[in-house]
């Protein structure tokens, strides 16, 4: 494509710039008929070809000696200390191939004509040399752009990664603990059921890893079986009492941030029989996903809570350009809300 485009200029660019310069400077010599025509034309085509093929050269040894887009002063400064020289080389071509081509009559030129042609010349160096420089400052400020996008998507790749790892790990050793507990107090069929929810869980674990993000439906389903696996441990000490439009089941959002969000509330909540716990996971008309639970703080928590699951959720929004997350928290009621990203969203991405 750049070979093209620089052919194209090559080819049309002396064309143009010699129809502008005759329509600005040179119409009225011809008006006055004190050129023939026959010559005056291919003289203005060759000796623009001429400057064109000159000017590309010294801009492109320019670029060669400064190809950094942060040195792109140095190299106009370049171009305009040999530009100039240069310039006044072609414009004594221009005035010999005038004094023995161009003009009809004995007196070619004034003197006095030296510094109008000069200050064409200058025109042609600055309108040449713009169109090189700008192509080539914006060829590389794209190249540096996508260097910088692949750069910026691999970070937030490694990030997303390493989110992840943080979370499986702590998912398993708690599971294993739950396990443990349940197979020591006496052999129960409940364990073979709940080692059927735990494969199931970690086979989604597994399929969603390399996943940013995940369909609404699918995370549903996923929160659905882990929290089998909790009411294994807790039976109707817990409870999910959920109302999800169909309108946005189709909408997605970060893999396992219902895991979280229930995982959060289980964690620092009182969660028992005789008083059992109620997690609303809904959906608001705005297009955003609402997990919210009533507070029953333990008197004595067995952890002290750092947001870990929070701050890996806030995270994982920030780092997909998301809006934030809200959480908020009063005397009898903790509530976080996400955003659901659309469809449409993703693809322009």
């Amino acid at each position: 494509m750049n070979r093209l485009n620089d052919r194209t200029l090559r080819i049309a660019g002396p064309l143009v710039l010699w129809v502008i310069g005759t329509v600005f400077f040179n119409m009225d010599v011809i008006f006055r008929n004190q050129v023939r025509l026959e010559r005056f034309i291919p003289y203005g085509i060759l000796t623009l070809y001429l400057s064109w093929f000159s000017i590309r050269w010294l801009v492109q040894q320019a670029q060669r000696r400064y190809p950094e887009i942060e040195r792109t002063q140095r190299r106009i400064v370049w171009i305009g200390l040999t530009g100039v020289p240069m310039t006044m080389l072609l414009v004594g071509a221009r005035l010999l191939l005038t004094k023995y081509w161009v003009f009809a009559g004995e007196k070619a030129w004034e003197y006095g004509d030296i510094p109008f042609m000069a200050g064409i010349g200058l025109f042609y160096l600055t309108i040449i040399g713009a169109i090189y420089e700008a192509r080539y400052f914006f060829g590389a400020w794209l190249k540096e752009k996508i260097i910088s996008e692949e750069l910026r998507r691999s970070k937030l790749e490694i990030q997303l990664r390493s989110l992840k790892e943080q979370i499986q790990p702590h998912f398993l050793f708690n599971s294993l603990n739950s396990l443990q507990a349940l197979v020591k107090a006496n052999e129960n069929p409940k364990a073979v059921q709940f080692i059927g929810d735990l494969a199931q869980v970690y086979r989604y674990l597994l399929q969603s890893n390399d996943e940013p993000l995940i369909g609404l439906e699918k995370e549903l389903a996923f929160t659905h079986a882990y929290l089998s696996l909790l009411k294994t441990r807790f039976e109707d000490g817990l409870n999910l009492d959920m109302a999800i439009d169909p309108a946005f089941r189709a909408c997605y959002l970060p893999s396992l941030t219902l895991q979280l969000l229930v995982e959060n509330a289980v964690k620092h909540n009182v969660v028992s029989i005789s008083k059992p716990l109620t997690i609303k996971i809904y959906t608001r008309g705005d297009g955003f996903l609402v997990v919210e639970n009533k507070l029953q703080r333990r008197p004595r928590p067995d952890v002290m809570s750092d947001r870990k699951g929070l701050l890996t959720i806030s995270q994982k929004y920030r780092l997909l350009g998301q809006p934030p997350i809200d959480i908020q928290e009063t005397e009898s009621v903790f509530m976080v809300t996400v955003p659901l990203i659309h469809e449409n969203i993703i693809r322009k991405q």
